[in-house]
C-alpha cells in the first residue's frame, strides 16, 4: 500500500486507521482575505484553489460557524437562522446583538431555533458528496455544537453566569442546542459523510474559558449524549473535534467519550505540546495539527518551515495518525512565499 498511489479518501482513512498512507494527508485552512488573494493570484474559484492546495478533505458547514464567514460588504450587518445580529469587521463577521440576553426562562424555552432539517443547509454538502465522494473525504461541519452558540445566543458574560450560578436558562439553552446539533449529524450521516466534525472553542492562550470541572458538569455528558446519537445511527463513523487553545485538562475527557481526531492542538497555548499529546493519546486519537498561523508562519523563513513540516511528518505522522493542518486559518498577512514553501514542503515530504 506504501508505493500505491492513494486517492484523498483512501489517504485519509489510511492515516486514520493509524496506518502509514502513501504521503500525509493535508487539510489546510485559508482565511477569507488569503482565500481571496489566492483565487486572484491563480484566477481560481475557492473549490479549484482546494485542489491546487491538494487538501484531502473537502467540508462545508452545517450550523452556526458558517455566519462568520457570509459573504457581505465590510460594515454591512445581517440577522441569521438564529435570530443573532453580525456585523462585517474587514475579513470577520462580528456578533453585534444576542437575541437571549436578557430573556428568563419561559422566554427562552419558547425561542424558535432554526430547522435542523431545512433543505439549503445541506445543498453544499449533497454537490459534494455527489461530484467528489469517490474520490475525496467528505467532512460535515457542525461546529459550535454546544458552547459558541450558547454564548453567541446569550452573550459570554451572562451565559458563563448562567452556567456557574446553576441557573436553569444554561441547561434549557444547551438542551435545545443538543438536540439541533444532534439531529443535524443524523441528517448528514444519512447522506453519506465520512466525519462529523463538532467542536467549541473552550480554550484561551493560557487556559479553558470555564474551569474543567464546570466543562465536566455543564457541556460534557451533552458533548457524550450527541456522540452516543452519532455511533447509534452509524458506530465506525469518524467523529472530530475542534477547540482552540489551550485545552489540556480535557483531552483524555474527549479521548474516553469517544472523538477519534483533534484539531488543532495549537501549540503556541501553554500546555499544547502535539508531541506530547501524540505520545499520550496517539492510540487513541488521530491528530489534524501542523504550523503555527499565529506567529511562526508569518514570520519564518522559507528554510524554517521546509525544516518545521519535515519535523512534524517525522513525529507525528510516520506511523499514521496525522492530518497535517495549521493552528488556523491561514491569514492575509502571511507572505506569499511562505504560504507556497508550506505546500511545497508537503508535497515533497
Amino acid at each position: 500500500m506504501e508505493n500505491k498511489r492513494m486517492t484523498s479518501k483512501e489517504r485519509v482513512y489510511t492515516a486514520l486507521k493509524h496506518e502509514k498512507p502513501d504521503r500525509v494527508p493535508r487539510f489546510i485552512w485559508l482565511g477569507n482575505g488569503t482565500t481571496a488573494a489566492l483565487c486572484s493570484k491563480y484566477n481560481l474559484k475557492p473549490l479549484e484553489l482546494e485542489f491546487k492546495l491538494g487538501n484531502d478533505i473537502l467540508q462545508t458547514w452545517l450550523s452556526i460557524n458558517r455566519e462568520m464567514a457570509r459573504d457581505i460588504p465590510d460594515g454591512g450587518t445581517f440577522v441569521d437562522e438564529w435570530g443573532i445580529s453580525w456585523k462585517r469587521d474587514g475579513w470577520h463577521n462580528m456578533v453585534i446583538k444576542h437575541p437571549l440576553a436578557g430573556l428568563d426562562a419561559s422566554a427562552i424555552k419558547a425561542y424558535p431555533f432554526p430547522d435542523p432539517h431545512s433543505r439549503d443547509r445541506y445543498e453544499i454538502l449533497s454537490g459534494l458528496i455527489q461530484n467528489y465522494g469517490k474520490t475525496h473525504f467528505i467532512g460535515a461541519d457542525i461546529s459550535g455544537s454546544l458552547f459558541e452558540p450558547a454564548y453567541h445566543l446569550r452573550g459570554m458574560e451572562d451565559f458563563l453566569a448562567d452556567l456557574m450560578e446553576g441557573d436553569e436558562t444554561a441547561d434549557i439553552i444547551l438542551g435545545k442546542l443538543e438536540d439541533f446539533t444532534t439531529s443535524v449529524a443524523i441528517e448528514a450521516l444519512k447522506m453519506g459523510v465520512d466525519w462529523i466534525w463538532l467542536g467549541d472553542d473552550l480554550g484561551t492562550q493560557n487556559s479553558m474559558i470555564m474551569s474543567p470541572d464546570l466543562w465536566r458538569e455543564k457541556i460534557k455528558p451533552r458533548l457524550q449524549r450527541i456522540i452516543n446519537a452519532i455511533r447509534l445511527a452509524k458506530p465506525d463513523i469518524t467523529i472530530a473535534y475542534h477547540s482552540c487553545g489551550s485545552i489540556r485538562p480535557i483531552v483524555p475527557d474527549l479521548a474516553e467519550i469517544g472523538i477519534n481526531v483533534l484539531n488543532p492542538v495549537q501549540e503556541s497555548a501553554s500546555g499544547m505540546s502535539q508531541t506530547e499529546i501524540k505520545q499520550e493519546f496517539g492510540d487513541r486519537l488521530s491528530l489534524m495539527c501542523g504550523l503555527d498561523t499565529q506567529s511562526f508562519l508569518i514570520t519564518a523563513t522559507p528554510k524554517e518551515i521546509k525544516e518545521a513540516v519535515a519535523d512534524k511528518i517525522k513525529t507525528l505522522g510516520s506511523s499514521g495518525g496525522l492530518i497535517f493542518a495549521a493552528s488556523h486559518h491561514i491569514q492575509h498577512d502571511t507572505p506569499y512565499e511562505n504560504i507556497e514553501t508550506f505546500f511545497e514542503s508537503l508535497d515533497n515530504g
